[in-house]
């Protein structure tokens, strides 16, 4: 009998060393997911254009909540889905309809390297005077370790014929976060 223990452990050893990896890796995992998270920031200033300024720049700090704090040590997969940024004029008699394009990208806190650009838009030639931007995505951006930053940076860039005259607007990001964490490993 002493001879079992022995030949089980063996056998759990040499099942885990091969192929059997992936079974383990698929029965020892934790999935998290936030609902969609929106934020508003009301009432940003916006100076007025001087001559020959094309870009405008604003960031955008957004929330992920505490989904990172109880996930255990191990490989992190995320997906960062930013469903809808808006910017919508609050005050001041401005026109945007001179701005060509706008973009929404994603970087870490402080940080000044773009992980990823999530969300862009191209003025038409025949579009109307509009005084907001609405943008809509639904690709997710995959980066490693984000579920466990309690958030993060959205940058909002937009160029073309800027207002001549200061403005302020309403800001609003709604995004999803999805985790899932594979926390096997090897003992021996």
């Amino acid at each position: 009998m002493p001879a079992l223990p022995r030949v089980l452990l063996l056998t759990a050893a040499t099942l885990l060393t091969s192929g059997c990896r992936k079974i383990a890796d698929t029965f020892f995992v934790v999935n998290a997911e936030t609902e969609e998270i929106c934020k508003t920031e009301r009432s940003i200033a916006f100076p007025a254009a001087a001559p020959g300024t094309g870009m405008l720049t604003h960031t955008f700090e957004f929330p992920l909540g505490e989904i990172g704090a109880d996930l255990p040590e191990g490989r992190l997969e995320t997906e960062f889905r930013l469903r809808l940024f808006e910017l919508e004029v609050t005050g001041g008699d401005v026109d945007l309809s001179g701005l060509e394009y706008a973009k929404v990208s994603l970087r870490r806190p402080g940080a000044t390297e773009i992980i990823r650009t999530l969300l862009e838009y191209r003025q038409p030639t025949d579009a109307f005077s509009p005084t907001s931007i609405t943008l809509r995505g639904v690709e997710a951006a995959s980066v490693s370790q984000l579920a466990r930053d309690d958030r993060l940076e959205l940058v909002f860039e937009a160029q073309g014929t800027l207002p001549p005259q200061a403005w302020t607007a309403d800001l609003r990001a709604c995004a999803a976060l999805w985790a899932e964490v594979h926390y096997f490993r090897f003992i021996f």
